[in-house]
């Protein structure tokens, strides 16, 4: 099935619809390190085809420039990531340059989720002075126009859990008007809430999805949901999680694993080429940090989170002591992550790695992992951009679950 993948970002929700086998014909993405990533990850699908391998593992390491790299891939692979924001000024461009790319193919779904900052509960104050001219709140009319456009079948709408109570400039609930924006292409369409964690990811995650499917295709988009509950699986802990990656201190990069035998999920999902772990670094860190890291893993050990004002008078740098005292947070061994967010890419002080010995913030593999995605997964350009790009993805294992719920329904229709 050709999909459209709108919103991209670095790819979480097109990775699970990719290895579920649907074709994505082309991404649009307006931030440019997750264009180079989705650019690379095509190249790495067109060389996985090709059986070729060793030249994206040779880029991997380090033994090809990204401009050699991308020498070996067809432009057709490179040229299906369109580095554009969507607005009503690039809207032509972007129609026009997909319209090269389709030419002429079906769509059968439209996938994606427009940047979730304006509906986030986090910030609406000071969202709010803005939001009038706040353009990201109306995102979903553009959506919409790819709908009317091309008329997919079906399509997957992700957002925060905000958008369920955000109101916009009248004062009225946005969440209505985009369901009735999209019945009026043509959509039946039910919405639902979902938390990852309830499908098998290491991650209290919750998530707001919009089903959508097209009228005349006599199915009702409430049964994507129901045939959803069919993939709910317990999670594995971030201790399985990271088992069989290695033991290091801050500022450390080592992309070898260790001799732990990873468990059957990271076998199965995330460890699937030998020779292929990257991005396994760590911030440094200063050493007042390393002596909070290690009090607040030591205080969630004992079952509490320790908060900014029950720090020693020497480690404090900020002298509000009223707002904001969760500023670090340690994971834990026997229990999945905390939501992961693109704030990970300033700093790592909520997310501490559980074990007291390496004393650091998680490194950017270890965040991808607990977004499910897989290890040979390269995000460009640099640290920051990665934690970023990971902080905003849909958790590629619960893609990959939509992906197959949906082709479900669709040939329970054909039987």
């Amino acid at each position: 099935m050709n999909i459209i993948d709108l919103f991209s970002g670095g790819g979480g929700l097109a990775e699970g619809f990719k290895q579920q086998g649907y074709n994505i014909l082309c991404h649009v993405e307006m931030d440019k390190d997750a264009c180079d990533t989705l650019k690379t990850r095509e190249a790495y699908y067109h060389l996985k085809d090709k059986g070729n391998l060793d030249t994206y593992k040779l880029y991997l390491n380090g033994d090809l420039t990204k401009e050699e790299f991308y020498c070996n891939i067809p432009e057709y692979f490179l040229s299906k990531v369109l580095n554009y924001q969507i607005s009503q000024n690039e809207l032509p461009n972007i129609m026009k340059n997909m319209g090269k790319i389709i030419d002429g193919s079906k769509i059968d779904g439209i996938i994606g989720g427009p940047p979730c900052q304006a509906y986030s509960t986090i910030g609406r104050s000071r969202n709010e002075k803005i939001k009038e001219k706040d353009e990201r709140v109306y995102l979903y009319k553009y959506y919409s126009l790819f709908l009317e456009e091309y008329d997919p079948t079906f399509f997957i709408f992700e957002n925060v859990k905000g958008l369920l109570s955000y109101k916009d400039i009248h004062n009225e609930k946005l969440l209505p008007k985009i369901l009735k924006e999209f019945q009026s292409k043509g959509y039946n369409v039910y919405y639902k809430l979902i938390n990852s964690v309830d499908y098998g990811i290491p991650q209290k995650r919750e998530r707001l999805f919009i089903f959508g499917m097209k009228n005349d295709s006599n199915i009702d988009a409430q049964t994507f949901f129901e045939k959803l509950l069919v993939y709910q699986e317990s999670s594995i802990n971030l201790g399985e999680l990271f088992y069989d990656l290695p033991s290091m201190e801050a500022g450390q990069e080592i992309n070898k694993y260790s001799q732990n035998i990873p468990v059957q999920f990271v076998t199965d999902n995330l460890r699937r080429h030998e020779g292929m772990l990257s991005q396994n670094i760590s911030r440094p860190h200063n050493e007042r940090d390393k002596i909070i890291y290690k009090l607040v893993v030591k205080a969630k050990n004992d079952g509490e989170n320790l908060k900014y004002n029950e720090l020693p008078s020497n480690l404090k740098t900020h002298k509000n002591e009223k707002h904001f005292l969760d500023r670090f947070k340690s994971l834990r061994e026997n229990d999945q992550s905390h939501t992961l967010v693109a704030h990970i890419s300033k700093d790592g002080h909520y997310y501490i790695h559980p074990d007291l010995k390496q004393n650091r913030s998680i490194t950017v593999r270890e965040a991808a992992r607990i977004q499910t995605f897989p290890d040979d997964y390269y995000f460009e350009n640099s640290r920051t951009a990665a934690f970023k790009q990971i902080g905003n993805a849909v958790p590629v294992y619960l893609s990959n679950k939509i992906a197959k719920a949906i082709k479900d329904i669709l040939l329970d229709r054909e039987e």
